[in-house]
């Protein structure tokens, strides 16, 4: 199990949430990225995930310039993904727009765990959740993160620790029985989250469109990507 199961990574490897409604999230999201990058297209889509990824070609390695936010199954959250080609652009506006907007939010990771290469994903199962004000390291909450970047599996946690964490598993003789799959999907149950289901992202979305450039950056399809990074859909 994965997130989606790999149907449309890399987009949905990694996926941000911000415990405000739709509107509130792209209202504050276009002004962010207008302040750092100038103004952005913002433009209103009807559906979900499904029907609006697309919308993100052509993917990119080194900038990010679309972004797209979309209603979930629960009214109380935006979903959020982007157009890059790497699982690990979602933390910096999640962590920021958190503190502007003074709610809660959620950045998970699900990179199947591979074998040794310069292409192969690295593996990890991330649960990143961050709060409205300052923390030890700046708006985080809670971490807990099983990976695998170029050396052994290993699993770490910081923060403090949530009611609805099984800390019972922390302490497992393997690795891996330390924070699975299931268990990221039992705790995002917990906050009021299916990131799992397809269905949970029905829409309406929003696509921001910042005037972001790399000339050197390199561009694919949703459908290129895969085969590009070795991501085998499960």
């Amino acid at each position: 199990m994965t997130l989606l199961d790999d149907k449309y990574a890399p987009v949905t490897a990694q996926i941000g949430f911000l415990r405000v409604p739709l509107d509130a999230a792209s209202k504050a999201f276009t002004v962010w990225r207008a302040e750092i990058h100038g103004a952005a297209k913002v433009t209103p889509l009807s559906g979900g995930l499904v029907e609006n990824v697309l919308h993100l070609e052509p993917l990119t390695a080194a900038v990010r310039p679309r972004e797209l936010l979309i209603a979930t199954g629960n009214p109380e959250w935006t979903a959020v993904l982007d157009c890059g080609t790497r699982r690990d652009d979602q933390i910096p506006p999640v962590g920021y727009l958190s503190r502007a907007l003074k709610c809660q939010g959620l950045v998970l990771c699900s990179v199947p765990f591979s074998g040794p290469g310069p292409r192969s994903p690295y593996g990890g199962i991330q649960f990143s959740m961050f709060g409205p004000l300052r923390t030890h390291f700046l708006s985080y909450v809670r971490t807990n993160n099983l990976v695998q970047d170029g050396s052994p599996l290993r699993f770490d946690a910081s923060g403090t620790e949530q009611i609805f964490e099984e800390t019972a598993a922390s302490s497992p003789r393997r690795v891996t029985d330390r924070f699975t799959l299931q268990m990221l999907a039992r705790y995002c149950a917990a906050l009021g989250l299916r990131p799992f289901e397809e269905d949970f992202y029905p829409g309406p979305s929003v696509l921001v469109a910042s005037p972001q450039t790399a000339p050197a950056a390199r561009a694919l399809s949703l459908a290129e990507t895969p085969k590009w990074l070795h991501i085998h859909p499960g």
